[in-house]
């Protein structure tokens, strides 16, 4: 989804994102200091708890590439390593800097493209990815608000949150299918915007779409792999929120497992505005307010989201800094491997031949 105009700029993206952080601070530091103030009353700090939330986000780090794996041409498939790999760069790229998921899903583009993943494929599965992602989340968001609406009584701002996840997946939905049914309306779409880019031919637009278009509906007929990227998708969400809770759980009671789940979608959708690295100052802004409201004291609230945040946002960073060198390096060995293979002799046409007698 492009981003709006003002958006493009730069210095926009940076001067929100400071916004953003000093908002959460002036926000949180009164929080965060009184918790700090009972950290050395807490007898249940579990580092058991921590461990399991640290698992979860790994579960949840692997179930995205999962969905990346799965939506890639078996031809053209890379090992579940590389894709792994290529992966936490990506996720490593989109907390670094504001409106990151555009920058990290090109990055990704061009890392499947230089696995000889096709062209085409590697935008296909990163912009597939992009979208299934969200729509389960909103669905994931609107599973809980049911179940909150059910167990709790129902209010103004539940059925607004379920609404607008409904017309997000909606929309998503409408563009699948006219991607899959009526091209045309798409191609005139990408015309309107991606063809008024100066350099950009007309016809080149309109190959992409078609070819994205029979992509799809070569996905379409393959339910088993179409389910397994929906799983995956759909398991980054679910061990992230068993993050979250495990996170929370280390430093005390927490609330229902269904407040947690509107409260962890509703700040899920915050993360997604471009306006800070991964919704750094946004998350943490929303989601302690959300959880003190539910029940959730402050300082588990403050400690717990922190937690979260530490292996949520700040672990896949250095993690995918290392992977980016070892995809260096492996590039470099490759170079190397094909620069001594043709600096070989070629020894079947040097061989010594006898002449006939």
């Amino acid at each position: 989804m492009p981003l709006p105009e003002a958006l493009r700029c730069h210095w926009v993206r940076w001067m929100l994102a400071l916004a953003a952080l000093v908002g959460a601070g002036v926000l949180l530091t009164p929080k965060v200091s009184k918790a700090a103030s009972e950290v050395p009353e807490l007898r249940g700090a579990g580092i058991g708890w921590l461990l399991v939330a640290l698992a979860a986000q790994i579960a949840s780090l692997l179930a995205f590439s999962v969905a990346t794996w799965a939506l890639i041409e078996p031809a053209n498939r890379p090992s579940f390593v590389r894709i792994f790999r290529i992966d936490l760069v990506t996720v490593a790229l989109s907390h670094a800097v504001p409106a990151g998921s555009v920058a990290g899903t090109a990055l990704g583009t061009s890392l499947l493209i230089d696995e000889d993943v096709d062209e085409i494929d590697a935008g296909f599965v990163k912009v597939s990815q992009t979208l299934l992602s969200a729509t389960l989340l909103q669905a994931l968001l609107g599973f809980f608000l049911v179940l909150r609406i059910i167990v709790a009584s129902p209010s103004v701002g539940n059925v607004t949150v379920a609404a607008a996840g409904a017309l997000v997946i909606g929309l998503v939905g409408c563009f699948v299918w006219l991607l899959a049914h009526n091209r045309g309306v798409i191609t005139k779409i990408a015309l309107a915007t991606v063809g008024r880019v100066p350099k950009v031919p007309t016809d080149k637009v309109e190959r992409v779409v078609d070819e994205l278009s029979d992509r799809l509906i070569a996905l379409l007929r393959q339910p088993r792999q179409l389910a397994l990227a929906a799983a995956g998708a759909l398991g980054n969400w679910v061990f992230d929120l068993i993050c979250l809770w495990a996170a929370l759980r280390a430093f005390g009671p927490t609330p229902s497992a269904t407040f947690i789940g509107v409260a962890f979608g509703v700040a899920q959708v915050a993360a997604s505005l471009p306006i800070s690295p991964a919704g750094l100052g946004v998350v943490e802004s929303s989601l302690v307010p959300l959880l003190i409201s539910g029940g959730t004291s402050p300082t588990v609230s403050v400690l717990g989201v922190l937690a979260w945040r530490l292996w949520n946002y700040w672990l896949p960073m250095p993690i995918g800094g290392v992977a980016y060198l070892l995809i260096l390096r492996e590039r470099h060995s490759r170079r190397r491997s094909r620069q001594v293979d043709d600096e070989a002799p070629d020894w079947s046409r040097t061989a010594h031949h006898p002449h006939p007698s």
